[in-house]
């Protein structure tokens, strides 16, 4: 194509009125969608009468809604997340994936997804195109919409399953197996690197008279802030937070000398504080404060995870009794 022949087709295309264009939309046997992109949303603004008809949607309904697809969670689906990772590009994509209806019946979908830029070069929209995918010549037929789904949600149970097995249900916090597991993948990687493994363990002081008084559900509440206050004080995405037992939680990072730790204990005992959970009953602190214990395990050394842990925990037991202020008393060892 010659430069003046695209000089007349730009100009042809001017020419138009929009209501022409508005026709042409309007009736087109493709379902159309247009989303705002530069709301990270992607809120619809427009939806034609065939997407409708595909969709069960109305327009009504889908403007100023996110995209039903792209809001869908896409774990397990390579082509959905495909699509996605696209959308954040801001790139042209075409794939073929399982869509659901207004009325949870299943489809297969072909979708094409374009970019639309202003006359400055912004990005405005995402022009998204959907048919039946049966529609697309010369692909092969589409699997079985629904083997396909339940395909996605048995690998979404396998993965829940696997989960139960890494996180306490209660609180969400990892639980102590898994915490092992991970603890004896960092110190051996502690003795190949030279570095040390430092293990953090905190008791909340006189949690049983706080379960006793609230309740089961109210202690787990609790145990999970206080992880919380644990993870955002180390904040580095390999220190590890577990649950040990009823009153007991447990932490770990790789690379830091315990002197390093003293003040990162210190501001999780004060956050803790900052809580302001009410403990009425208890003796020493009427508000839910922790004690921990600091031990590290220096580069070189050939430790168990068991063995690291039982120290900290036995450091733990014996430091001395939280003063009736409610300060807590650290315990250190290397």
């Amino acid at each position: 194509m010659t430069g003046m022949d695209i000089g007349r087709d730009a100009q042809s295309v001017k020419s138009l009125s929009r209501y022409t264009l508005e026709q042409m939309v309007t009736l087109s046997s493709e379902g159309i969608l247009l989303a705002d992109a530069q709301d990270p949303d992607l809120p619809i603004v427009y939806a034609n009468p065939a997407y409708e008809a595909l969709s069960g949607y109305t327009a009504e309904e889908l403007t100023g809604t996110s995209w039903p697809l792209v809001k869908r969670d896409g774990e397990g689906e390579p082509e959905l997340d495909r699509l996605k990772a696209a959308i954040g590009r801001s790139e042209s994509c075409h794939v073929t994936v399982p869509d659901l209806r207004k009325d949870g019946t299943s489809w297969f979908s072909h979708v094409s997804v374009e970019p639309l830029y202003n006359a400055r070069g912004e990005l405005k929209y995402f022009l998204c195109i959907q048919k039946p995918a049966q529609a697309v010549a010369g692909e092969a037929p589409p699997p079985d919409v629904e083997v396909t789904l339940l395909q996605r949600e048995l690998g979404r149970a396998r993965q829940k399953i696997a989960s139960l097995d890494r996180i306490d249900p209660a609180t969400g916090l990892m639980r102590f197996g898994h915490f092992q597991e991970l603890m004896r993948r960092d110190l051996a990687i502690a003795r190949r690197d030279h570095r040390f493994i430092t293990v953090l363990c905190f008791e909340i002081v006189e949690f049983d008279v706080y379960r006793q008084t609230f309740g089961s559900k109210a202690a787990d509440s609790c145990q999970r802030m206080i992880g919380a206050q644990i993870m955002r004080t180390l904040r580095r995405a390999g220190d590890l937070c577990a649950r040990y037992d009823d009153s007991t939680l447990v932490a770990a990072a790789l690379g830091q000398e315990p002197a390093e730790f003293q003040k990162l204990v210190d501001q999780i005992a004060e956050n803790v504080r900052k809580l302001g959970l009410h403990n009425p009953r208890a003796k020493r602190s009427r508000y839910i404060t922790v004690r921990s214990a600091i031990v590290g395990c220096a580069p070189g050394v050939y430790e168990d995870p068991d063995h690291v842990t039982t120290r900290a925990l036995a450091d733990l037991r014996s430091a001395p009794a939280v003063a009736a202020n409610g300060a807590e008393q650290l315990a250190a060892s290397t």
